[in-house]
């Protein structure tokens, strides 16, 4: 599964095969996937690799970096990642430091950004998980209704043609990893003028997002009235389209009711909901708070769960804490092992999609967006073509891998890709070696 091509740095320092998640996926995956076969109900083969592929992600047995220290040899193996895309901890999380990171460096420029989330009917985020055009299209519907709204809002100060621009992380999951496919849009909480002055508009209000929210509901619905939505499909895309549905409809979990009574407050949110269609728009930050505007977009780009949240029970039966407590105060829920590895599967986009679409000013090809990215001399600086996951480390997590304990720094020696000879290594360094 790690070849040469695809191989990436890990350098998370958990043990991979000690963590919940990964006992969880070994000891049940190969047993999901016979009662999947013999039900005649396969997966498609790209979840079934990404789930067998993140078995390896971390281990040092399949393939490991090394590093040593000149000064006094030290050394130190690493192992590789599995460049997951659905829910494996490591690699989103790298991906999450990296690409956050990035935005607030070289692509948002230093005014006023707006979160809206969009949520959308049960029964829609099934057709979106699988079809990624129609996808691409409902938010292409809600995104120019968004970007209406700043039009407007700026042609009531008199500014014609205002233009604004936005980024879109399409997130699959939910707290209780059920399926619910839904946008977060980062927008730039205004318009820019002709000359290229950025101009801040007031925050919508609860009558305005109502309207908004209509608007964009009449819209996607007659959108998925135009389209046929009922392709032939193959035996492995309709048993995914099942285990969709399955997931979205939270089957097979079993929610332990609190102890006590649990009543957030939703007064104070900037919200809608219509139709079974939510749009929220009350997290704003400030032009000058980049260190918050990093932390919210790490929230966007997150994996989909911790480790610390999963407990394995007897009886082959999987604890999972949500996130964020449910409105009735629940916080834990229970399912059986194959139900957790079905909602894994749910989370696995297809190949060659894309989860992150840029609009508007900030578009890569958009004429104005040299104009108003952050520019070099901002003191961020470019982009580097590669950032090491060790510099990725040291910027989110404070965490200096390549640091020997002699005081002078580790270098790069190889990388390993020889599991014979890598297991004789491992064993001379009592290290676990079989994978």
């Amino acid at each position: 599964m790690l070849s040469a091509r695809r191989a990436r740095l890990d350098t998370s320092p958990a043990d991979p095969p000690a963590t919940v998640l990964h006992r969880i996926v070994r000891e049940h995956l190969e047993t999901f996937l016979a009662r999947r076969a013999e039900a005649d109900a396969p997966m498609p083969g790209f979840v079934v690799d990404e789930l067998r592929g993140y078995l390896e992600c971390g281990v040092l047995a399949r393939g490991a970096v090394r590093f040593a220290c000149s000064a006094c040899g030290h050394d130190r193996l690493v192992g590789l990642s599995c460049k997951g895309r659905g829910f494996c901890p490591r690699c989103l999380g790298r991906r999450m430091t990296e690409t956050a990171r990035h935005w607030v460096r070289s692509v948002l420029p230093r005014v006023r950004i707006r979160q809206w989330v969009l949520s959308l009917p049960f029964a829609l985020r099934v057709s979106l998980a699988y079809h990624h055009d129609l996808t691409l299209a409902v938010l292409s519907v809600a995104a120019r209704a968004i970007e209406g709204f700043y039009r407007e809002r700026a042609r009531d100060l008199g500014i014609e043609c205002g233009r604004t621009g936005s980024i879109t992380v399409v997130q699959r999951f939910g707290s209780d990893l059920a399926l619910n496919v839904h946008f977060h849009i980062l927008a730039l909480d205004g318009v820019y003028d002709a000359r290229g002055s950025f101009t801040a508009l007031a925050a919508p209000t609860r009558d305005e997002l109502h309207v908004l929210t209509s608007r964009i509901a009449e819209r996607i619905t007659r959108l998925c009235e135009r389209r046929a939505l009922d392709a032939d499909l193959d035996d492995s895309e309709r048993v995914l389209c099942a285990a969709f549905a399955r997931s979205a409809a939270r089957r097979g979990a079993i929610a332990h009711a609190p102890d006590h009574d649990f009543a957030p407050d939703h007064a104070l949110r900037r919200k809608a909901r219509i139709d079974g269609f939510d749009l929220d728009a009350t997290t704003e930050v400030r032009a000058e708070d980049r260190e918050r505007l990093e932390h919210l977009c790490r929230y966007l780009l997150r994996p989909p769960l911790a480790d610390r949240r999963l407990r394995l029970l007897p009886a082959e039966q999987v604890a999972l804490e949500l996130k964020t407590p449910w409105r009735d105060g629940t916080r834990w829920l229970t399912m059986s092992a194959d139900t957790f590895l079905e909602r894994l599967c749910s989370l696995v986009p297809r190949p060659n999609t894309h989860q992150v679409i840029h609009r508007g000013v900030l578009a890569s090809h958009a004429a104005w967006r040299p104009r108003v990215i952050p520019r070099p001399d901002d003191g961020l600086g470019p982009r580097p073509k590669n950032a090491t996951f060790c510099a990725l480390m040291k910027h989110g997590l404070d965490l200096d891998v390549l640091a020997c304990p002699c005081g002078a720094r580790m270098k790069y020696v190889t990388t390993i890709f020889d599991r014979r000879g890598l297991q004789r290594l491992l064993r001379a360094k009592d290290l676990p070696h079989l994978g």
